[in-house]
């Protein structure tokens, strides 16, 4: 087997159809159509079922196919690394999370040191995580959700405080603690219930026997801050978003119990990784060390 037929394979079967897969791979209908029945002979199965124009993998094509994506994902990786040798400083990075205040920061002190490099945000969805850990699509992922997977490796960089943050004209602020379960005159404002901060959040105010209620449910964690300098209510806020500039809120620390939670980072263990992105895991690690002697 050789990498041309498995390309027209692989292609072939993401596709579902031969006349678009053809077309992708700028070779005829009929040659990409001789290639994949060459290939089924040489391994002495058939990789489809057939009906028409459509086709669709079998069980011994859906086992070929999740390999050959493992594979092309390596080779995509290889390439990207020879093209990083030959411009010095630049390439791309692709990294998955869902904390933007975080990766905002990191980033933009990242390109201090790599004005060159190419960088893009990957949502952290469920098919995005399957895809960075099945196939290595994406070069680095950044969570609060430790994982357990034999492909990769989980980080700890830094575990970081959850304050409450309340409207400056909020007359228990001067203390700066706070007892949750003495919190009741103003309502929350947080994400839906959907996103793993609010989950989390209302997690721990379970264990400590308090019920948040929210009048303001938003899918943009920028809004929330807002609303409270409006003074409109109070919103849990982690650490490394707290913004000590900011004179028209407060930050309170909750005394209930501890309330934290770990950054990490994820690395797949079995994919090339580009002299760009070993730099910014180690750019990662300083950041926190940073952030931890400031405090």
């Amino acid at each position: 087997m050789d990498l041309i037929k498995l390309r027209y394979f692989y292609t072939t079967a993401k596709l579902e159809n031969v006349s678009l897969a053809a077309k992708e791979l700028l070779i005829s209908q009929p040659a990409l159509s001789k290639a994949i029945a060459n290939l089924e002979a040489e391994l002495e199965m058939d990789l489809f079922f057939r009906s028409g124009k459509r086709i669709s993998l079998n069980e011994n094509g859906t086992f070929l196919f999740k390999r050959a994506e493992r594979i092309f994902s390596e080779v995509h990786h290889l390439e990207r690394g020879l093209e990083e040798r030959r411009g010095e400083g630049s390439g791309d990075l692709s990294i998955v999370t869902t904390l933007p205040y975080t990766f905002t920061n990191i980033i933009d002190s990242f390109f201090n040191e790599y004005p060159y490099v190419k960088c893009r945000q990957v949502p952290l969805s469920k098919e995005n995580l399957q895809q960075f850990t099945e196939n290595g699509k994406y070069d680095v992922c950044i969570t609060t959700d430790k994982m357990v997977h034999p492909n990769v490796e989980w980080v700890p960089l830094f575990e970081e405080e959850i304050f409450l943050t309340v409207p400056k004209s909020f007359k228990e602020m001067k203390t700066g603690t706070i007892d949750l379960m003495e919190f009741d005159n103003l309502p929350f404002i947080g994400l839906t219930n959907q996103y793993s901060f609010r989950q989390f959040t209302d997690q721990f105010c379970k264990s400590v026997g308090y019920t948040p209620i929210y009048q303001v449910e938003v899918e943009e964690a920028t809004t929330i801050l807002q609303l409270v300098k409006n003074g409109r209510g109070a919103a849990f806020t982690p650490e490394t978003s707290v913004n000590l500039y900011d004179d028209k809120i407060k930050h309170l620390k909750i005394e209930n119990e501890k309330f934290t939670r770990t950054i990490g980072l994820l690395k797949h263990r079995y994919l090339y990784p580009t002299k760009i992105s070993e730099a910014f895991v180690a750019h990662c690690h300083s950041y926190f060390q940073d952030i931890k002697k400031d405090k």
